[in-house]
């Protein structure tokens, strides 16, 4: 592997050949990223297939076919190690494992473990989420995230699946994007149950970082009796830049100031009052907003766009993991970043500005231990269904984007080949 350097956080150039290559350190970690319901398939236990039921979703598409993860698990694997993947991020449904409150499907179980085993054959190190939005529909009848109880029963779940699968798993997400899912689910209505109110959503993202606290330690202490491996255990937290439309506006400066304290920061500070309760710190990164006064949001008008509207925004990228680092001083990994780009048009350059302020990230200082793209293949999305791809892979088949993912993971670096090959006129930003 190639010796450890990362470019100059200053440059600025005009051609390849004066800043490639672009190395990332020895030992980091190339992967990809995607949570169970939105794969797998063949699930009907969960919430997000009677939301799918009550036409919600809006392409009218079911999450009860997906991308047949769950029966091509093996063939997809092959097409992750193609890729040159040293790493994965899946999840494990837990209205799959747990259909009926207390009853725990042992077979379920019994694939997800052959599953793991399949990325270890292939060399693929698993990161495995726990909670990747969907839940039961016996936990939703009681509530949800807004029933205290659920603490109690997403520990059950804990003490369950991970003595079944702990010597197989690197490391363990708790619960991903805990701020998103409380916001959308429970004050936007976007999400199931499709509630819209403020202290619902306090309320839930309470319960996830007392659930979260509970489960860290939970972790830890069956690794340690197991005798496993030290688990390492994070939250893959979703963080987005924020800043003033008008920074010469105390209004909107305080708007912008108020975003990142309540949707980045409100969950971090509930699960570290009494100490970090996080091994690792997962950033999904996907863009930045700017903010007026009474928090409105809107984007650069300056910056390309994404399929969903969405600025693409690299260089923030590279701000949230500065902050968190100096904040934490513990490894990061981009546990989610990628576009929806229908003809994959969009998503190489994308790929490659955004691995660039990785490295910018590290040249600086962080400990930056891996990237995860979102998603491995295109999936289901959670608003949109079938319709908006973030994948690597169609189908059965690696795009373009996959291919160039591919070429620097196993160069570990972005090299004047690479980019002549698939982005020529790329430069960085």
């Amino acid at each position: 592997m190639k010796k450890t350097t990362a470019v100059s956080s200053g440059s600025r150039v005009k051609k390849n050949e004066a800043f490639l290559p672009i190395i990332f350190p020895e030992g980091f970690l190339w992967g990809s990223a995607s949570s169970a319901f939105q794969v797998e398939g063949e699930c009907l236990t969960h919430d997000f297939y009677d939301w799918a039921l009550k036409g919600r979703i809006k392409d009218g598409t079911n999450p009860k076919d997906a991308v047949f993860f769950w029966k091509n698990y093996k063939s997809d694997i092959s097409l992750m190690k193609k890729m040159n993947h040293s790493a994965v991020r899946i999840g494990i449904e837990w209205a799959r494992i747990e259909p009926e409150e207390g009853h725990f499907d042992e077979k379920a179980i019994a694939v997800y473990r052959d599953m793991l085993k399949t990325m270890r054959k292939a060399n693929i190190a698993p990161m495995v989420t726990l909670h990747h939005f969907s839940n039961p529909m016996w936990l939703v009848r009681k509530g949800g995230w807004k029933n205290r109880d659920v603490i109690d029963s997403f520990a059950r779940f804990v003490e369950k699946i991970v003595p079944a699968l702990g010597d197989l798993v690197d490391i363990w997400i708790t619960i991903n994007e805990p701020n998103i899912y409380a916001s959308h689910a429970y004050f936007m209505g976007s999400f199931p149950p499709g509630e819209k109110n403020l202290f619902s959503m306090l309320k839930v993202q309470k319960n996830m970082a007392l659930a979260h606290v509970k489960a860290y330690h939970l972790i830890h202490s069956i690794h340690t009796s197991k005798g496993f491996d030290r688990a390492k255990v994070g939250v893959a937290h979703h963080l987005r830049t924020f800043d003033p439309a008008r920074p010469s506006s105390p209004l909107d400066r305080f708007s912008a100031f108020l975003c990142r304290k309540i949707f980045n920061d409100g969950f971090l500070s509930i699960i570290n009052r009494d100490g970090i309760t996080f091994d690792i710190f997962g950033i999904n990164y996907y863009s930045g907003d700017l903010v007026s006064f009474p928090l409105m949001m809107k984007g650069r008008s300056e910056l390309r766009k994404n399929k969903l509207g969405w600025d693409i925004y690299p260089e923030g990228l590279c701000r949230v993991i500065m902050e968190y680092w100096k904040r934490y001083k513990l490894p990061v990994y981009i546990t989610e970043n990628g576009t929806c780009d229908d003809n994959d048009e969009l998503r190489p350059e994308y790929i490659l500005d955004h691995l660039y302020q990785v490295n910018r990230a590290i040249a600086q200082g962080a400990d930056v231990a891996g990237f995860y793209h979102w998603s491995t293949i295109d999936n289901f999305e959670l608003v949109d269904g079938l319709m908006s791809r973030f994948g690597l892979i169609q189908v059965d088949k690696i795009k373009k984007s996959g291919e160039l993912y591919a070429a620097v993971s196993k160069e570990n670096a972005i090299t004047s080949e690479i980019t002549k090959k698939f982005v020529p006129h790329w430069k960085p930003l």
